[in-house]
């Protein structure tokens, strides 16, 4: 059982993988459905339109386009990538960022493995009958 500080209100909750409490969870959902549906009607709202129609900090809303609940039409500086700095559309990262450091991970992926079938075979295996027969020995 993990328990953490909500990042928005602080109070303690079960974490369950969201960095949120239950209740902000649905606050942030109702807030969502508001920047979501104000956009449908005008799609051509800047963020700063948009938080003064809906009431959602601007903040939100920029939290909600690198989670990727939003994209943008056109990049912007307003969201930039983490890696490189590039104005982007939605996310954390620009499609080039993305890819290398998925190559990284893939790298350090194939290289653990083949770490793991180097071992000696015999030292992985679980040698129950050994054990088994040394319980006996000893009744």
């Amino acid at each position: 059982m993990d328990i953490r500080n909500c990042k928005r209100c602080n109070r303690l909750f079960q974490y369950n993988g969201i960095k949120y409490c239950p209740s902000c969870v649905m606050e942030l959902d109702e807030m969502f459905k508001k920047v979501r549906d104000y956009l449908y009607e005008h799609p051509d709202a800047t963020i700063i339109e948009v938080s003064e129609a809906t009431g959602v900090e601007e903040k939100i809303i920029l939290e909600f386009l690198r989670e990727g609940r939003l994209e943008l039409k056109e990049p912007s500086p307003v969201l930039t990538c983490e890696r490189c700095g590039k104005p982007i559309t939605t996310g954390r990262m620009c499609k080039e960022c993305l890819a290398v450091f998925e190559r990284g991970l893939k790298k350090g992926l194939s290289e653990s493995a083949r770490k793991v079938s180097d071992l000696k075979p015999d030292s992985s295996k679980i040698h129950l009958a050994d054990y088994i027969i040394k319980k006996r020995d000893r009744e």
